[in-house]
């Protein structure tokens, strides 16, 4: 007889949510055990709002799935990534990457692509009868019968030669983005393309093309490709209908939050804001689509240089976007950061004649506007 354990289940990406997977896992050990369920990523969390699953999975903390596991160390007995991988083989080096991230801590199982012919995959030794037992729960309920795999943990495929750092890329297909930090860096031309850095910077993307412009906006970042986040391809594979929020009415002063360039991190950017200024096309595209869900209406600033990193985008209703011509949206997000935000990230404005401030600092760049 198996006691009763505290279970930490923690999901990574979209994926594992739109396909269903992730409520009936969660259903299935919650029969049994005490659970806790925490989600870190920006279109995990957003999947999660669309399937109305926010009172069942926490999506408060934007922590990795590493991250979310050692924070539960102390409080829990065992340990579940939910995982469904672009490919079986892209989900499993995810989980032998989170798995080399692991502080001293509970057993860790990971479950990857259950809904897909996937494998309940173990990391050390004393895991394997943890993994056995979750074959066991799981394997009483249709399509869950999954096979046992041992893997081993695996940091990110990082070699140094000289003062060249190089990091391979796994996973990645030829024609797909490759996204370094959040920030679209180039596209994948063969597989296994390789990041190279000199000094903390990007120098050559091997077996791919360089986006120039992504490579301008890592230039004041010092890039650590060790620890670097790196992703590849569209941000949302899976079929999903999007829950709407609708906006509030307008009130005479309002919180306005700024993000320029970096979408991934829209959940922690604009909290407690009431309209949001985005700056970029793929990051206007993003918010834009997570901010649908909250009900915050944008003004984008874009200049027709988008990725196609999330198809089928959403755009909150009284929102605004503003294309101006090509290579001046960052020039129009600067003196929008500097003059009407005065170089804070998010502050208090009044809300009567707000876009038309916008307007007029972008006034001799703009090519066309846009409203919902």
């Amino acid at each position: 007889m198996v006691l009763k354990m505290r279970i930490g289940i923690v999901l990574h990406g979209p994926e594992i949510v739109d396909a269903g997977s992730a409520q009936r896992i969660i259903g299935i050990f919650k029969l049994k055990h005490d659970i806790v369920v925490k989600l870190g990523g920006t279109m995990g969390r957003t999947a999660v709002l669309d399937a109305g699953l926010e009172d069942l999975i926490d999506i408060s903390q934007g922590l990795t799935p590493s991250e979310t596991i050692n924070a539960l160390k102390d409080s829990i007995d065992l340990a579940i990534l939910l995982n469904q991988g672009k490919t079986p083989e892209t989900g499993k080096q995810f989980g032998r990457i989170v798995a080399s991230k692991l502080e001293d801590s509970a057993p860790f199982i990971h479950i990857e692509s259950p809904g897909h012919g996937g494998k309940i995959i173990y990391y050390s030794p004393g895991a394997k009868k943890c993994a056995e037992y979750v074959k066991g729960i799981l394997g009483c309920h249709d399509n869950y019968d999954l096979p046992i795999e041992s893997g081993s943990p695996l940091p990110p495929d990082v070699r140094i030669d000289g003062d060249t750092i190089i990091r391979r890329i796994a996973g990645a297909f030829p024609g797909e983005n490759i996204r370094l930090n959040g920030i679209i860096m180039g596209t994948a031309t063969q597989p296994g393309p390789e990041i190279v850095c000199k000094g903390g910077r990007v120098v050559e993307l091997r077996g791919g093309l360089i986006k120039l412009h992504g490579i301008e906006k890592l230039r004041n970042r010092k890039i650590d490709l060790f620890t670097a986040k790196v992703k590849t391809g569209n941000i949302r594979r899976t079929r999903h209908r999007a829950r709407i929020k609708k906006a509030p009415s307008q009130s005479p002063g309002k919180t306005v939050a700024m993000i320029d360039h970096c979408a991934e991190s829209t959940f922690e950017l604009i909290k407690g804001a009431n309209l949001v200024i985005t700056v970029g096309d793929d990051t206007t595209a993003i918010a834009a689509d997570i901010l649908a869900r909250l009900g915050i209406p944008v003004i984008g600033i874009t200049d027709g240089d988008l990725d196609c990193i999330l198809e089928d985008a959403i755009v909150p209703s009284g929102s605004a976007i503003i294309r101006v011509r090509e290579g001046f949206d960052d020039i129009v997000g600067k003196e929008i950061f500097e003059k009407l935000m005065e170089g804070e990230q998010k502050v208090l404005l009044e809300s009567n004649g707000l876009l038309d401030r916008v307007l007029a600092l972008a006034e001799k760049y703009i090519v066309k506007i846009k409203y919902y």
